[in-house]
């Protein structure tokens, strides 16, 4: 049997951490990891983690990530830029406006973009980790247009009633909630139970 794909699109939205902590969690499920970060992905895991990075690489590097199949944001011809590349998860987290407008207007202007855009025309399993507020109408208009298109929305809005206290249990649960809904067991944050 053949090990499940997912190709993680990091752009450049607020939360990295999300973006580096699901794809630990699907290598822990054995999928096979595909990713591509931004300029402006690249800029804010910059800002957040408090180092520069030369290029995509070293950042995939400098985070530890072993068996990931990094590309440059450019390379359109890469593998997931094809839909007869076989994926099974195309996860972007985070989202930014910029990408959700572009994606929802049919417009790739890189590989993360264009990955998103085969997920749709495949229909394929495509989840949207938004990180912005307020929204503009716009950007609900976008969202919507998005959903209404097979995409699964989700904002980065953690859960309080596990009572968590640290930043890890806040990021897990955004992450769980994610594996919930690619149907992949986990046990990252405490559920619901009265």
């Amino acid at each position: 049997m053949t090990a499940k794909r997912a190709f993680v699109g990091i752009t450049g939205a607020s939360g990295t951490i999300y973006a580096l902590r699901i794809i630990e969690a699907l290598q822990n499920a054995s999928i096979e990891i595909h990713t591509s970060i931004t300029k402006g992905g690249l800029l804010n895991a910059e800002t957040e983690f408090g180092e520069k990075y030369a290029s995509y690489k070293e950042f995939f590097n400098k985070q530890g990530l072993k068996n990931v199949v990094a590309y440059d944001e450019e390379d359109k011809s890469a593998n997931p830029a094809s839909g007869s590349f076989p994926m099974d998860y195309y996860i972007f987290v985070p989202a930014s406006m910029g990408f959700v407008g572009r994606i929802a207007a049919g417009v790739s202007l890189n590989l993360p973009e264009r990955a998103a855009d085969v997920a749709m025309k495949e229909r394929r399993r495509l989840i949207i980790l938004f990180r912005e507020m307020p929204l503009s109408s716009i950007h609900l208009e976008n969202l919507l247009k998005l959903s209404n298109n097979g995409a699964v929305i989700l904002p980065a809005a953690p859960a309080f009633y596990n009572k968590p206290s640290t930043i890890d249990d806040l990021i897990n649960f955004t992450v769980g909630k994610i594996l919930d809904i690619l149907r992949i067991n986990n046990n990252l944050y405490d559920r619901w139970n009265r």
